[in-house]
């Protein structure tokens, strides 16, 4: 039997009608041809013509033999073929009658034959010389001609339905002069058959790139964002309205809408959250907007207690100062200078407000204002979140599906999530990378090996990753690691968009990117918001560096201790 490529046709072959004919002549070459002869059925190329355009070529089969040469066929079914020269155009006749218009078989079996030794002349695993090269027509279905067909058509060229069923074996070792090789040639040898396996036959592997995952679900998300702005509709007349949802509801992309139209409305609207990372990246993406502000809380407060004259308390500590005398002044300032207030207040990540806070939230806003507070509804995380927001008179509405993580990553995070059904919308994307490591220098490793194979061999962007760590002292260590490097970092804060963002967990609150590298080096923080945010943090890729222990319960969904 002879070797043959592919050694077996594929379902797509077998169950195509057009190629009937082609599966024959295959069946039938692996019967009457020994196990010498190598058979490439359906071998393309892409070529050149004589202008230098592409051209797309293919060898129906080609048979090879290390002593006889090479013989290129081409095949056509049909009961009938004929050729008429007044428009030389060759056509077949189906077995339902139907005529259908051919490509000359004798001009492509040529044209193949050529390409082939080109080809094969070029190898670099083949020293080129002269063999013998023929090619040959099968028609499976269609009587022998008469005679010759023309000048470069000899009958000798055709085998046709006779002479398949009872002669297909002698006519090719006719058209390959079989022990009757030309003078001048020499035989392809064995060096010849391994150069046209790799030419035509020769198997390859094109690995799957994260970076191309990454860009496939970045453009499903893009198609599902729009989607999430219906609850902008739902709220329109709710004066104060609390917007819960899980991660990857779309919490922070309404509230940016519901501040541009609430802006382009004419109204005074204010956008605030705790984060200072979050709220300088807001206000990057939200600058010079007309009747909109944008800072964080903080900020907030010292910024409007200085313009209405509001000193703030010295001597005191740095908690107190935040908790306490900053939210105070603000409040002041709004009792002192009415004017100050806003139309719109909208807040998000709302559950990082201590109760406190929001009495001088409502004291920034007008008497016939709306409020709009976005805030997580992860009750095992966020369980007092809301506490002093209810008092505000808010009206609850609830986003339910997840727009932004993949159903991967959603079902990741979901292990830590506690609270109303979220339903992902998300394409599957890849798997959740674990990977272990067993101490803090070991995790940093890893995680920087994980970094420059994402950048370096998975083809994804750096503006595209974040790697996370629990606190400032794994922050610390994988800058020192990293400091080499070619790949650029910058901080959440910065947020550069061509670099890798290096920061802390709770600094990236709020924020997301396609990829993202978590490092679980130490209890700097609750594991349970370690593991909800971080986890949601990435759209697209997730890749966890951590110890055995910690991968069994960061990964499995069961009841845990607070």
């Amino acid at each position: 039997m002879a070797v043959l490529w592919p050694r077996k046709l594929p379902r797509s072959v077998l169950d195509d009608p057009r190629r009937r004919a082609e599966v024959r002549v295959y069946d039938r070459l692996a019967e009457v041809l020994d196990d010498s002869f190598h058979v490439f059925y359906s071998s393309p190329w892409l070529g050149t013509d004589r202008l230098g355009n592409e051209k797309d070529g293919e060898c129906d089969f080609l048979i090879a033999h290390p002593d006889h040469g090479i013989l290129a066929i081409e095949v056509k079914g049909g009961k009938e073929i004929s050729f008429d020269p007044k428009d030389a155009q060759w056509r077949s006749r189906d077995r339902g009658n139907f005529v259908h218009k051919i490509k000359d078989p004798v001009a492509q079996a040529r044209s193949a034959k050529h390409e082939i030794l080109k080809r094969l002349n070029e190898s670099a695993r083949w020293p080129s010389r002269f063999i013998h090269a023929a090619h040959g027509v099968i028609f499976p279905s269609a009587g022998s001609p008469p005679g010759n067909l023309g000048a470069d058509r000899p009958a000798r060229i055709f085998c046709c339905s006779r002479e398949f069923q009872q002669g297909l074996g002698e006519w090719v070792a006719d058209r390959l002069k079989a022990g009757q090789r030309p003078d001048n040639c020499e035989p392809l040898g064995h060096g010849g058959i391994a150069a046209l396996e790799r030419m035509l036959a020769h198997p390859f592997t094109l690995s799957f790139r994260i970076g191309a995952a990454l860009a496939e679900a970045e453009a499903e998300f893009r198609v599902l964002e729009p989607s999430q702005y219906h609850v902008l509709d739902i709220i329109a007349d709710i004066q104060r309205a609390l917007i819960r949802g899980g991660a990857g509801t779309g919490k922070t992309l309404v509230a940016i809408q519901e501040a541009l139209r609430s802006a382009a409305a004419g109204r005074r609207t204010l956008l605030t959250c705790h984060s200072r990372p979050l709220a300088a990246n807001l206000e990057r993406k939200l600058k010079d907007i007309e009747n909109l502000t944008v800072a964080g809380f903080h900020a907030l407060c010292g910024r409007i207690s200085r313009q209405a004259g509001v000193p703030t308390p010295s001597h005191i500590s740095e908690r107190e100062l935040y908790e306490t005398a900053l939210p105070n002044a603000l409040y002041q300032a709004m009792e002192i200078q009415p004017a100050l207030k806003w139309d719109t207040i909208i807040v998000d990540e709302g559950q990082d407000f201590r109760p406190e806070w929001w009495i001088a939230i409502d004291a920034c806003l007008r008497r016939d204002g709306h409020l709009r507070v976005f805030m997580d509804s992860n009750q095992r995380v966020y369980e007092d979140a809301g506490n002093g927001v209810h008092d505000l008179s808010v009206i609850p509405v609830r986003l339910s599906r997840n727009r932004r993580n993949t159903k991967n990553i959603h079902n990741a995070a979901s292990v830590h999530y506690s609270g109303p059904d979220i339903i992902a919308d998300g394409p599957d994307g890849v798997e959740v990378s674990w990977i272990n490591a067993d101490n803090a220098d070991a995790k940093v490793e890893a995680a920087y090996r994980e970094l420059r194979r994402l950048v370096l061999n998975e083809e994804v962007a750096p503006g595209d990753i974040a790697v996370l760590v629990n606190g400032p002292a794994a922050r610390t260590s994988f800058l020192e690691r990293s400091s080499g490097t070619s790949i650029p970092l910058t901080d959440a804060e910065t947020m550069a968009l061509e670099d890798v963002v290096v920061d802390t967990v709770r600094r990236f609150k709020g924020l997301e990117r396609p990829a993202i590298i978590l490092i679980d080096s130490g209890d700097e923080m609750e594991r349970r918001e370690l593991a909800y945010v971080a986890f949601s943090r990435a759209r697209s890729y997730l890749c966890v560096v951590c110890s055995k222990d910690d991968e069994r319960w960061l990964s499995e969904k069961e009841k845990r201790d607070d």
